[in-house]
């Protein structure tokens, strides 16, 4: 079962709150982490895609938070340690060639396949050549979890679900939406 998981980028601690309770419905959130530190308690599951410069130290923040999964873009021996309190995923960006990560991702829990070719923003667009790399990550690891992260909508999801990703990172799709827990099961509804 693929999984749909809204993806946050919050300026504010309310701006997060209400993102977070606009989608009642996902059991799952996903929560971009730039410079600044937002954060306050959902009181739900959440992931964080640490896009910092220096993760490691951070990473015990998020965890103490209660984060369920932790993104990085680049692993050392310190955030792998970390496995057995969380599950470590490796963002790949759109313009890093496979064969330069493909011995890290076989180390980590998941992979975070980027489909838009600047992150930090949501409402980027979506990069179609993410299809010929999904298929050579599955190609190199062929039991890799792939999420897939930016630029994701209704027009590209079935696609996507297709090629057999197994997570799909939804930011601007749902929170853009005037209801944004319709939008998300939308989105459930192309996994049935």
């Amino acid at each position: 079962m693929v999984e749909i998981i809204p993806a946050i980028l919050a300026d504010s601690e309310l701006d997060l709150l209400r993102k977070a309770e606009s989608v009642p419905s996902a059991p799952m959130l996903h929560i971009d982490v730039l410079e600044n530190d937002v954060w306050t308690d959902l009181g739900r599951n959440f992931e964080v895609h640490l896009m910092v410069e220096n993760p490691e130290e951070i990473i015990e923040r998020w965890l103490e938070r209660g984060a369920r999964r932790i993104v990085v873009h680049r692993i050392n021996e310190k955030i792998l340690s970390y496995r057995a309190e969380a599950e470590i995923g490796l963002a790949i960006e759109f313009s890093k060639r496979l064969d330069l990560v493909s011995e890290e991702a076989s180390k980590v829990d998941f992979v975070n396949m980027m489909s838009i070719k600047d992150i930090g923003a949501q409402g980027r667009p979506f990069e179609s050549k993410i299809f010929d790399r999904i298929n050579e990550l599955r190609r190199k690891l062929p039991e890799v979890i792939i999420a897939v992260d930016g630029g994701v909508n209704l027009e590209n999801a079935d696609d996507l679900i297709y090629e057999g990703v197994d997570r799909l990172i939804v930011g601007s799709s749902i929170f853009r939406d005037v209801r944004p827990d319709y939008a998300y099961k939308q989105f459930l509804n192309l996994t049935l």
